[in-house]
């Protein structure tokens, strides 16, 4: 569970080092439109763009570093806490994925993306099941 947590929260800190670039229209386009084509519509970076993108990447911090924190506590119930988060919050974008599939709002590229939920998915529920 430890090793989970850890890369987890390593995954996901380093993702948000990685969307930063993403303020960036330029790369942003080149990324999700021309290169992974995970979206259909034309990325632009407008001023509600900017904000869900601060939000995100913040948030995305806070979780990374009670992850990483996380696989050094002593008690093992706030580990399983967190891992259950964690599976939840892979449930939650697996089926947004989903809707963004079915909503006909995403490009070829996002099947590649249920590949990486799925692996964090899966290898949380193995983590989870051990300790239990």
């Amino acid at each position: 569970m430890n090793t989970y947590l850890t890369a987890l929260g390593w995954w996901n800190l380093v993702g948000c080092i990685f969307m930063l670039a993403f303020f960036n229209e330029n790369f942003g386009k080149k990324v999700l439109n021309d290169w992974t084509q995970i979206f259909n519509t034309p990325y632009k970076v407008g001023y509600w763009e900017k904000f869900w993108l601060s939000w995100v990447i913040g948030l995305n911090i806070f979780f990374a570093l009670v992850n990483i924190f996380a696989a050094q506590w002593e008690l093992n119930e706030l580990k399983i806490l967190c891992v259950v988060f964690d599976i939840l919050a892979y449930l939650l974008f697996i089926l947004l994925t989903i809707w963004g599939v079915i909503s006909k709002r995403t490009g070829a590229g996002i099947y590649s993306v249920f590949v990486i939920f799925i692996v964090w998915l899966f290898w949380g529920i193995i983590s989870l099941i051990k300790i239990i």
